[in-house]
């Protein structure tokens, strides 16, 4: 999928590592931080083939654990922060710093393409099992489906992926809700009609 000359291409990765600032390695758990609590198992190895592939006008990769911050959460969220260190003042100021600093570099990169069409894929992906019940799909695509540039996309990208791979499932805001809190529904507030943000979740089963 390559944008239009009046498009842009940008390429998130927000769960990219489950990794910790040093001072704060004791507070999470060494076995917890190899879970799909702590990052999302698979996506960046995905994500940096794209990079490679598609040669996005940005791209932005997280650089610790959503259990230190969310990135794809709001700073407001209250899932924005973590149980092991919500409490922990110190850590939650250095989290914010991060998180603002994520956030500064991509409305950085939109604001200087103000004039064009935003295309924004964000790589995440899923764990086979949660809460007992089996997640049913192999691939996730995730938008609003209010919004018609999303709409013609998701279709896209989906025959894209059967046509390489016609085994695999591809459901369309699943196992999450395309319009849930996160940096797509922050940017679609923002941005407006110029801009197209999706979620791409890959099921950790290929990972594991």
């Amino acid at each position: 999928m390559k944008p239009k000359n009046d498009s842009v291409l940008m390429l998130t990765c927000e769960h990219a590592s489950n990794k910790l600032p040093a001072a704060f390695k004791s507070a999470v758990p060494a076995e917890v931080l190899k879970t799909h609590c702590a990052y999302d198992i698979g996506a960046l190895a995905v994500f940096r083939k794209l990079v490679k592939f598609a040669k996005p006008e940005f791209y932005s990769e997280g650089k610790f654990s959503r259990l230190f911050v969310d990135l794809n959460r709001t700073i407001t969220n209250k899932s924005a922060f973590s149980d092991f260190l919500r409490n922990n003042k110190n850590a939650k100021a250095q989290a914010t710093a991060y998180w603002n600093e994520y956030r500064a570099a991509i409305e950085k990169f939109v604001k200087a393409n103000a004039k064009k069409e935003i295309i924004h894929l964000g790589i995440h992906s899923f764990t086979p099992e949660l809460n007992g019940k089996v997640r049913n799909t192999d691939i996730g695509i995730l938008y609003d489906p209010s919004r018609p540039k999303e709409c013609e996309l998701a279709q896209v990208i989906k025959a894209e992926i059967k046509r390489l791979h016609p085994e695999m499932k591809v459901r369309f805001n699943y196992p999450y809700k395309g319009t849930s809190d996160g940096l797509t529904t922050t940017l679609r507030k923002k941005l407006g009609p110029r801009y197209a943000g999706l979620e791409i979740e890959i099921n950790q089963k290929f990972f594991l």
